[in-house]
């Protein structure tokens, strides 16, 4: 009864997160880079707010602006990108913002992180290490702040057209119900839907059937049975999301275990965090998924290794 009670608690804040989140994901534009910044804003303070309970004093304001640099990089750029301007036209947006530009833009910005936080290191308090807080500022910045920058980049790859680019015909397309929305979310859906999908089998399968310890001195709650759940549930996932929307089997298997597998390590990466810090969880603000960091964290890994697979193998296919 209490597991049945848990699973509950977690569909339903699964369920109303998800529809808001789809809902503003839909809109797109500055709407959606406003809800992720807001979200990435949210992570960074949970982990910044664990690191001070530690006597570690990050820069969180230099963190948050950069964090937030990031995002707006990303935005503009996966604008310049969908409506690109003649170059004859002395744009600004193409100079810096399309292609390598943004690349450098964003290597500009982890590079005044790095010599921000020095700096801010000038008015060091007495038993602090100026070591620490620098590599805590920069940390939170490349591990929250650049994987959420993935969040909007990928609500910007339209699978489905890349598929009909290739002379593909999804599946959608056959039976059109809520063709729109999975063109403008489907590649969002296929990281979010298997990498949940894979916690949810592995959350369930390991409380009924865990027998063997997968990390007892990192997770003891994880469970082998419920990792091996949680990656077929995975694949399963990523079959039915890359079929709807026209992608061949094969390499959508192969993402949902490569999903199944770094989203299990960035879950396992995040407790070696909280194990450290001697907390629970980074936040209450999803109840009892915890923060946004604990719920987000094997998303934040999936999120690069789907973009990359769709831009080096697919859009540039794609687009000739």
């Amino acid at each position: 009864m209490q597991l049945l009670f848990k699973f509950l608690a977690r569909a339903l804040v699964a369920v109303v997160g998800l529809s808001v989140f789809f809902g503003i994901g839909y809109a797109g534009g500055w709407l959606f880079c406003a809800a992720a910044a807001g979200t990435t804003l949210l992570a960074l303070h949970e982990y910044y707010s664990a690191l001070r309970r530690k006597n570690i004093r990050p820069n969180g304001k230099l963190g948050g602006l950069c964090a937030l640099l990031l995002l707006v990089i990303a935005q503009v750029s996966e604008n310049v990108r969908r409506n690109p301007t003649p170059v004859s036209d002395g744009t600004l947006g193409i100079a810096v913002f399309n292609g390598p530009g943004a690349l450098h833009l964003s290597l500009l910005v982890l590079l005044f992180c790095v010599a921000g936080t020095l700096v801010c290191q000038f008015r060091l308090r007495e038993g602090q290490s100026a070591v620490v807080n620098s590599a805590t500022t920069v940390f939170g910045v490349v591990y929250i702040g650049l994987l959420f920058s993935f969040l909007l980049r990928m609500r910007y790859v339209d699978v489905p057209g890349l598929m009909e680019q290739q002379g593909i015909v999804p599946a959608l397309v056959r039976y059109p119900w809520g063709a729109e929305a999975w063109r403008r979310m489907g590649s969002l859906i296929f990281v979010i839907g298997p990498v949940w999908l894979g916690d949810t089998a592995a959350f369930v399968v390991g409380n009924l059937w865990g027998r063997h310890k997968l990390a007892p001195r990192i997770s003891p709650g994880k469970t082998i049975e419920g990792s091996i759940a949680g990656l077929v549930a995975a694949v399963l996932g990523a079959l039915l999301c890359g079929w709807w929307m026209g992608m061949d089997l094969l390499p959508a298997a192969l993402l949902g275990l490569m999903m199944g597998v770094v989203g299990q390590l960035g879950d396992l990466g995040k407790s070696v965090l909280k194990r450290d810090l001697g907390i629970k969880d980074f936040g209450e603000i999803f109840g009892p998924h915890g923060g946004v960091l604990d719920r987000f964290d094997a998303i934040l890994f999936s999120l690069p290794l789907v973009y990359w697979y769709f831009w080096f193998l697919v859009m540039k296919v794609g687009t000739g």
